[in-house]
């Protein structure tokens, strides 16, 4: 046993001394092999030097011949032709023509979408939003009206500063006041905790406040039922009826024979709708009287007048009405004088001078008033000559 495990760490040994061997032989062999190739392009760079035959020392190593047969031949092939150079001048200098293609790119229109085309709706939505935008885009701005509601906002911003101002001085007052210690002496009866309010007089209480509301509701109603107009037509007449001082009723106001009932016919008509029509009414009714032939009925056109003016709603139709009962004044008065004036006596054209003095006084245009004022002068004039007859007449005759 000792003999055997003796010779095997003795082999066991030689082999590793051989396998050490072997190693730093193959390690040398490389060396040598990485040094020939190290020396091979230091062959390609200078050809005819005569360093590269000491690559030889290697045995082993035959890549560095093959090196020196192969590098003259790759370096010629390398060489390149030499080409004359541009300059940068030639090169700003050298024109190039434009390309061109030899057919241009068209797009042929589609006639179908063209002729179908519809321009969309400038604003998209619901009705009244679409119409609310189109009325903002076409509001017309006045600069007059922004001035004033700019000056509206500062005057309403120092009225409110000036009423803030006077709030604070009379809480301030009023703090001050309150500060000041105040003696009083009462002498009612002491309280125990234990008085209860009288029902009584809690339901009466109640029974007041809903008789002030029944009656304020009452006075509504009534106030807002006689507002109310209706319009009936029958036998040839309209009959407008008001609704009276209470809460429901009505009441006839006015019968007109011969009117048109309005074009837009309502349940319930308004003070504004009803009015104009009695107006025009009546106004028609004085115009008509006006045009008969012969003598016209002043005093009947001047009573459908009266009744007119008592039913305008705006200035416009007032002035109207009181024009037209000015000038029917006026050719009342002027026919009095003329009539006066006809009988050529001294009175009576003294009266016809008053008439016509009545008629100056009346509110007229400066055409009527120069009209008015010719004639003064001649009815003067008239009177003078018969005062100055008569003033003849009575002289005694001479002898």
């Amino acid at each position: 046993m000792g003999k055997d495990i003796l010779l095997k760490s003795t082999a066991k040994g030689k082999k590793s001394t051989s396998k050490k061997k072997d190693e730093e032989l193959e390690a040398k062999t490389k060396k040598k092999t990485a040094a020939a190739k190290k020396a091979a392009p230091k062959a390609k760079a200078a050809p005819k030097a005569k360093a590269a035959p000491k690559a030889k020392a290697a045995p082993k190593a035959k890549a560095a011949p093959k090196a020196k047969k192969t590098a003259p031949a790759r370096a010629k092939k390398a060489a390149p032709k030499t080409k004359k150079k541009v300059s940068i001048k030639d090169l700003i200098h050298k024109k190039f023509d434009t390309w061109k293609p030899e057919k241009l790119f068209t797009v042929s229109p589609d006639e179908k979408y063209l002729k179908d085309f519809a321009a969309p709706p400038f604003v998209s939505g619901p009705e009244e939003e679409t119409r609310r935008i189109k009325e903002l885009l076409l509001k017309k701005f006045d600069i007059a009206e922004i001035k004033a509601a700019a000056e509206k906002a500062a005057a309403e911003k120092a009225a409110a500063e000036k009423a803030a101002a006077e709030k604070t001085a009379a809480e301030k007052a009023a703090a001050e006041k309150a500060a000041e210690p105040e003696v009083s002496v009462t002498y009612g009866p002491p309280d125990n905790g234990d008085t209860i309010d009288d029902p009584m007089e809690k339901a009466m209480k109640y029974l007041v406040a809903a008789f002030v509301v029944l009656i304020a509701l009452v006075i509504g109603t009534s106030m807002l039922n006689k507002n109310k107009y209706y319009i009936n037509a029958t036998d040839g007449a309209l009959e407008v009826w008001q609704g009276r001082f209470s809460p429901m009723g009505e009441e006839l106001l006015i019968t007109l024979p011969g009117a048109q009932p309005p074009e837009t016919t309502k349940d319930v008509y308004s003070k504004t709708d009803v009015y104009p029509l009695i107006f025009n009414y009546y106004i028609e009714k004085a115009d008509t009287l006006l045009e008969v032939s012969g003598m016209p009925d002043f005093e009947g056109i001047k009573a459908y007048l009266n009744r007119a003016l008592a039913y305008t709603t705006t200035p416009d139709s007032s002035e109207s009405a009181y024009t037209r009962l000015n000038n029917i004044e006026l050719m009342i008065l002027m026919y009095k004088a003329d009539v006066a004036a006809s009988k050529a006596t001294i009175s009576n054209l003294k009266d016809a001078k008053g008439y016509l003095a009545e008629a100056a006084r009346l509110d007229i245009d400066d055409l009527q008033a120069n009209l008015i004022n010719q004639r003064i002068d001649v009815v003067n004039d008239l009177i003078a000559g018969l005062e100055a007859r008569e003033a003849e007449a009575q002289e005694p005759p001479a002898e």
